[in-house]
């Protein structure tokens, strides 16, 4: 079957063109394409985003005939001391602790929020996020800003996963570094707090016998 490819920013320019058709095998998914086109082209897609006809799409999501296939780069930050974003690729702890740190820094601060399972007694096969990546984006930047206002700080990363992730998985990765630990501390604490509270993702907990969508809060002042 024939699949449109939609490629942006440092896709497009890796491939040199921003548009390509793939010929894959029928049942063939997402990730099916994203492998086929890192085998052809100097691509590494993992980390970014894809869309099955303008719709937010997970790597096992089936492909079909004149399916128009986008792949997203990472939505980051305007500038290196900032990394954030939605992502379906695991979280890669190192490779942000490694790009956190430099010589003006003298502390370097992660968190992941995993899976757990079991919880309260019983066990968990995986989760499901979903997000409004649009609102998702702009609120993480907020948080950024506002950590920013609150302490001195160097190189900032905030990435979330989305759709199912599996006990002892990352669903939630900060890295924060700062000249000196506590600020690189208490803004890694306040980082995962304001996610908690306004970062608009949510979470739907799946045990043996069937799943249900886990229950938020809603700051003061904005719920309905």
């Amino acid at each position: 079957m024939r699949v449109a490819v939609l490629l942006f920013g440092l896709y497009r320019e890796q491939v040199g063109e921003a548009r390509l058709e793939l010929n894959l095998p029928p049942g063939a998914t997402v990730a099916d394409a994203k492998a086929l086109l890192e085998q052809t082209y100097p691509l590494r897609l993992s980390g970014g985003l894809a869309a099955i006809n303008e719709t937010l799409a997970q790597p096992h999501d089936p492909l079909q005939e004149g399916d128009e296939l986008a792949f997203l780069p990472p939505v980051s930050g305007g500038d290196d001391l900032e990394s954030l974003g939605l992502t379906y690729e695991p979280l890669e702890v190192g490779r942000w602790v490694d790009w956190a740190s430099a010589p003006p820094y003298g502390a370097v601060v992660s968190f992941l929020g995993t899976t757990r399972s079991p919880n309260k007694g019983l066990p968990v096969t995986h989760l499901e996020y979903e997000a409004y990546p649009s609102m998702a984006e702009r609120v993480m930047r907020q948080i950024v800003a506002e950590m920013r206002e609150r302490w001195s700080l160097g190189r900032v990363a905030l990435w979330h996963r989305l759709g199912r992730v599996d006990p002892g998985e990352a669903s939630i990765l900060i890295v924060v570094s700062a000249p000196h630990r506590p600020e690189a501390f208490e803004a890694c604490r306040y980082a995962i707090e304001r996610v908690k509270q306004i970062l608009p993702v949510w979470k739907k907990e799946f045990l043996p016998d069937g799943g249900y969508w886990v229950e938020g809060q809603a700051p003061e002042g904005h719920k309905l």
